[in-house]
């Protein structure tokens, strides 16, 4: 005890003799007095530091202590003022040699801006930010930090600021970027979800008919001259072309009316007939004329069949044949193949044959022609097939198909060939 109260007592008469020799006769004594016993004049030396390792070990966890403080004051209390590690008789006090040193530190230098200021207090980002390791924006790039950001600012001296992030990085950026105000953090901009791209839609393909599991043993005659086909349906190859007449052995019948003859191909029940011909009316090929034309009203006509046949074919854009028709095409086929009468390809061309007949008094094969442009030119045209109906190759979506007469539009004329 009795050797720290003189190593105190030393330093107070060391501080004293300096104090002699410094020469302050231009500062107002009551303002520039200065109080010894101040803990700022304190210094402390190392002697005989070394000589202890714990207290080495403790002045080290006070450093480091002090440098994760946020105040200065608490960096002060945890390298002086903590009684669980710091032993004055392990240190050596004296006072300074030079007051002015110590005067400096107590007023601070001329130049405010250089002045250190210990702060601790939560700030925010005020806008997008880089932050450097040294005062300098010619220094490392540590972080680059959002809008909003907060953190700690340790000191701030100048036009910077001493700051420590949230992961605990201490580093410098510019104090005119912080904001002692809570900064709102931007709602950051949702990606778009990309609208996925419809899948395309495989065409439904119509299931095949299925074969009755009754067993058929009769012969039917064609009606007419009619298309034999690889399956049940005239979707199907062309096989081969029967004669009015011809006899098929028929051995099976699907769902849809198509009847399997014995030799694998198939007809449409619809154009056969279970009576065979007269031996004077064996395979005749039937003429134009106006006898063989079928009353309106009755289906029963082979004319009338054989158009009904084709209900179902695609439409095909100057198509003539059952792989594809288009309107006039449609119109065309049908008489060349029936009554082989042979009229133009195009729907106003058609307009110049046979005679012109009342809406009223149409008959089986008459032809309907249709101006939809209403420029006084068929553009259109349909074959009329009794009981009110006419069967025309509609267009892409629908193909060929059966509809009222009744509900037909833009009706220009009615024409009859045979």
């Amino acid at each position: 005890m009795y050797k720290a109260l003189a190593k105190i007592l030393c330093g107070v008469i060391s501080a004293s003799c300096t104090l002699g020799f410094l020469n302050i006769d231009e500062r107002n004594p009551e303002d520039e007095k200065i109080n010894l016993q101040s803990p700022s004049l304190v210094y402390v030396s190392m002697a005989g530091r070394y000589a202890n390792a714990d207290v080495i070990a403790k002045q080290e966890e006070a450093d480091r202590l002090a440098e994760e403080a946020d105040t200065e004051e608490e960096a002060a209390a945890a390298r002086i003022y903590n009684s669980e590690f710091f032993d004055l008789d392990n240190y050596t006090i004296t006072a300074p040699v030079n007051y002015e040193e110590i005067a400096d530190k107590i007023r601070g230098t001329e130049d405010d801006d250089d002045k250190e200021n210990y702060d601790g207090n939560s700030l925010w980002v005020k806008h997008p930010a880089k932050v450097y390791a040294q005062a300098s924006t010619s220094s490392k790039v540590v972080a680059n930090l959002g809008k909003g950001t907060k953190l700690i600012r340790i000191s701030y001296s100048g036009e910077w600021s001493y700051v420590r992030l949230s992961n605990g990085v201490k580093c410098y950026l510019p104090s005119s970027e912080l904001s002692a105000k809570k900064v709102a953090t931007p709602t950051p901009t949702p990606t778009p979800t990309p609208t996925p791209k419809p899948k395309k839609k495989k065409p439904t393909r119509k299931p095949t008919p299925k074969v009755t599991s009754k067993s058929y043993n009769t012969t039917v005659y064609a009606a007419t001259s009619i298309i034999a086909r690889s399956g049940p349906g005239i979707s199907y190859s062309k096989v081969t072309t029967l004669k009015s007449g011809t006899a098929i052995k028929v051995v099976a019948k699907t769902s849809n009316g198509w009847y399997k003859s014995d030799k694998g191909w198939y007809v449409l029940g619809s154009v056969t007939s279970s009576k065979a011909p007269s031996a004077k009316k064996a395979t005749p090929t039937p003429k134009p004329s106006t006898s063989s034309s079928v009353k309106r009203g009755d289906k029963s006509g082979g004319f009338a069949k054989y158009i009904r046949s084709f209900v179902g074919c695609r439409y095909v854009s100057g198509g003539a044949s059952p792989s594809g028709f288009d309107c006039s095409g449609f119109t065309m086929y049908c008489y060349k193949n029936y009554y082989k009468i042979k009229l133009p390809h195009g729907a106003n061309m058609q307009t110049k044959y046979g005679k012109k007949v009342s809406f009223d008094s149409m008959q089986v094969g008459d032809i309907i022609y249709f101006d939809h442009d209403h420029n006084g030119k068929a553009d259109h045209v349909g074959l009329y097939v009794g009981s009110g109906e006419m069967v025309h190759a509609s267009g892409v979506k629908t193909g060929v198909k059966c509809v009222n007469v009744s509900k037909l539009k833009d009706v220009l004329m009615v024409r009859r060939i045979l």
